[in-house]
């Protein structure tokens, strides 16, 4: 009875001490110009800002924040990055919190469980790509680290082209940015940097190179501008600069100045203290930082995008400036796979004269444009080129106790580039939406990651060891990064019950299917979340479209190709030479197996006279595209294509048909395509020679 008094004593100062923060939020769409080229018109802000406000607590209070939705067209939401708290408080809509409609607002309360620094963001459609992001910073009950000032930092990605058509552009081709970018792989720079193998293996074993980014983005920014003085800071101060990375699909590597960082916390979770020259921060995750202000200087902290086509800076100090070295930028004919690379082996540029000691020049008088790179110095002991996940310890033990139940789950990470879907063993969440787990086990999941590109895995409700070297020590972490052709295993205990999104956090990725829903057998949701849930739309396979029509000298033809995940349907038609519209055409169904099979059935028109027919497409080696087909009267058909990309603007596309008992053709184009919208050049069939241009939409 005595230590029910107790209890009872103790949680009744808890709740007299807890006070309650509130806020109030407002989203809104309007006019901004983030990138400096073009204002636009579909930004979103909450409390007319991009980013959104930083949202501060303490360990213990109660949180109660109404968020309002002034968007005259789109529902709203906000997911409470890596805070645990009740799941129909979570914020993902027909998930676990309802959406919020036009003219409607919603009040979210918790109680705030942790310290650290956090964010929070959109879960609605494409709304974090146009501007619903912002901070959270979490102090602890009592000061465990000290420091003078705090530094929030939310990097982010800006396109001046709406994120709803960049989906859409994404799932017409996965290649449609590499033109703006100007990253786009060729014969030719593959020869000039020496790498014509590695492009005929990448060729041959149909993986096309590394992927580092899929969009062209207009800027980079650090709460919400390119270049800006983050705080002024005199000798001496201690600043805690919490990085946040807000961006929608890109990675950054972070450095400061020509100093090694001192990083203390990864997803807001205290770690042994580690000094690194560069970080490498994915999406959705958090890093904390300690610097103390040297004397009159000016420190850039720098956010390169990994892709390297671009980057963002904000200054912490005051006096002579000290700029970031500038980060060489990626092979893009490289065979080695990201998930076997040492990041630390990733070489930085450094802009310097062999006659001039630049770490003794005064940068203070000099234009940005003039100012040169102080070297860094890699010789202080017990400091790493780039700092991971692989480096970081815990302070204390993780492991949990052996007697608890486990349960192993295997997730291969998988897609397609080229038709730009992604999934979770071979299937996208519409297919296979729940992952099934038990209260009280420990639940371990690997990641094998087939592809090219990283994919941040983010779990709601829960923090997780991501399992490295340091053993019992291994970090907690909410998000963690898969690297290209890599595994990774993080465990979890189960004892947060209910529905729990588990996704990559590149936004694209997301969208297109690579997630799922952690269920616990033990929870049922409540009667309205249950209504809602069958209209998820994580549920739903949305169709795109591509389109092409050719005109030329010689020929005319157009194609239509409607997709959603697995399933295509394909219209073709062309005519020749005389243009009598005595052409040929297909009209194809084709469903997937995977990135390099198909099973095709449907019909082919040839000089006015159709046929059904039923066959096979599949990529060989060297990309070399094949339709293998059959009609009702047994004959072959076989087709085979082939793009040659020369140079970055002008390629050939080789077409080959075989026909059994009819008429084989054949054409060969030599093409110039500044942009992926059209092209224009020659174009040779089996009878004649022309000229024309080609259109894509």
């Amino acid at each position: 009875m005595k230590s029910l008094f107790i209890i009872f004593i103790f949680a009744l100062s808890f709740m007299v001490n807890a006070k309650t923060v509130r806020y109030e939020l407002t989203a809104t769409k309007g006019k901004i110009n983030l990138s400096g080229k073009e204002t636009v018109d579909f930004a979103l802000m909450i409390n007319g800002g991009i980013p959104a406000p930083t949202l501060e607590f303490t360990e213990g209070d109660d949180a109660e924040i109404i968020l309002r939705n002034e968007i005259p067209d789109d529902e709203l939401s906000v997911h409470w990055h890596g805070i645990l708290l009740d799941p129909y408080m979570d914020g993902v809509p027909y998930v676990n919190t309802p959406p919020i409609f036009p003219g409607e607002s919603f009040t979210y309360k918790f109680k705030i469980r942790q310290h650290g620094t956090y964010w929070y963001h959109s879960h609605t459609n494409v709304q974090e790509q146009k501007g619903l992001y912002g901070a959270i910073v979490i102090h602890p009950k009592e000061k465990q680290i000290s420091y003078d000032k705090d530094l929030v930092v939310v990097l982010s990605d800006w396109s001046d082209e709406n994120a709803t058509q960049i989906l859409k552009n994404l799932r017409k081709d996965g290649d449609y940015y590499l033109y703006k970018k100007n990253t786009l792989r060729s014969w030719w720079d593959a020869i000039k940097s020496n790498s014509l193998n590695n492009y005929f293996w990448n060729e041959w074993t149909r993986m096309g190179g590394m992927d580092f980014s899929d969009v062209g983005y207009d800027a980079f920014l650090i709460n919400g501008k390119r270049d800006s003085q983050g705080i002024m800071a005199h000798p001496g101060d201690k600043i805690r600069v919490r990085v946040i990375n807000a961006s929608a699909s890109t990675y950054f590597y972070v450095s400061l100045g020509n100093l090694p960082m001192k990083i203390i916390s990864m997803d807001g979770m205290d770690i042994q203290p580690t000094q690194a020259y560069d970080f490498l921060i994915g999406m959705a995750e958090t890093y904390d930082l300690l610097f103390e202000a040297p004397e009159h200087k000016n420190y850039e902290l720098k956010a390169t995008a990994q892709d390297g086509t671009g980057s963002a800076s904000t200054w912490i100090g005051m006096g002579q400036k000290v700029l970031a070295p500038v980060r060489a930028k990626p092979d893009m004919y490289g065979t080695m796979d990201h998930g076997t690379m040492d990041h630390s082996q990733h070489s930085l540029e450094l802009t310097q004269t062999p006659e001039v000691d630049h770490s003794n020049m005064d940068h203070s008088s000099m234009g940005h444009s003039k100012m040169e790179h102080t070297p860094v110095d890699s010789s202080p002991k017990n400091v790493i080129p780039s700092f991971s996940v692989l480096s970081a310890s815990a302070k204390e033990s993780t492991e949990f106790p052996s007697h608890i139940p486990r349960h192993d789950i295997k997730l291969v990470l998988d897609g397609d580039m080229e038709r730009y879907v992604w999934h979770i063993n071979g299937k996208a969440i519409h297919q296979d939406r729940n992952i099934n787990i038990k209260e009280n086990e420990v639940v371990r999941f690997t990641f094998v990651n087939n592809t090219m590109m990283h994919h941040p895995m983010h779990l709601h409700g829960h923090f997780f060891r991501v399992l490295n070297d340091h053993g019992g020590k291994s970090p907690m972490k909410h998000t963690v990064d898969v690297a290209p052709h890599s595994t990774r295993t993080i465990e979890f205990y189960s004892n947060e019950p209910g529905e729990w999104m588990l996704h990559c956090h590149n936004m694209y990725h997301l969208k297109t299917g690579m997630a799922r829903v952690v269920k616990y057998s033990s929870f049922t949701p409540r009667t309205e979340i249950q209504k809602i849930q069958k209209d998820d739309p994580h549920l739903h396979d949305h169709v795109y479209y591509r389109g092409m029509v050719e005109f030329a000298t010689n020929h005319v033809q157009g194609q239509l190709n409607l997709m959603n995940t697995w399933d295509e349907i394909e219209l073709r038609y062309e005519t020749r030479d005389d243009f009598n519209w005595k052409g040929e055409g297909d009209l194809f169904y084709k469903r997937w197996f995977g990135r390099f099979t198909s099973f095709i059935a449907g019909g082919t028109l040839l000089e006015n006279q159709g046929a059904p027919v039923i066959g096979v497409g599949y990529i060989l080696p060297l990309l070399l595209e094949t339709h293998t087909l059959v009609d009702h009267k047994g004959r072959l058909r076989f087709d085979l294509e082939k793009r040659f990309q020369w140079t970055k603007t002008i390629y050939t596309d080789a077409e080959f048909t075989f026909r059994q008992k009819q008429d084989s053709e054949f054409e060969i184009t030599l093409m110039y395509r500044p942009e992926w919208s059209w092209s224009a050049g020659l174009m040779f069939t089996e009878h004649s020679a022309g000229f024309g241009a080609q259109y894509n939409f």
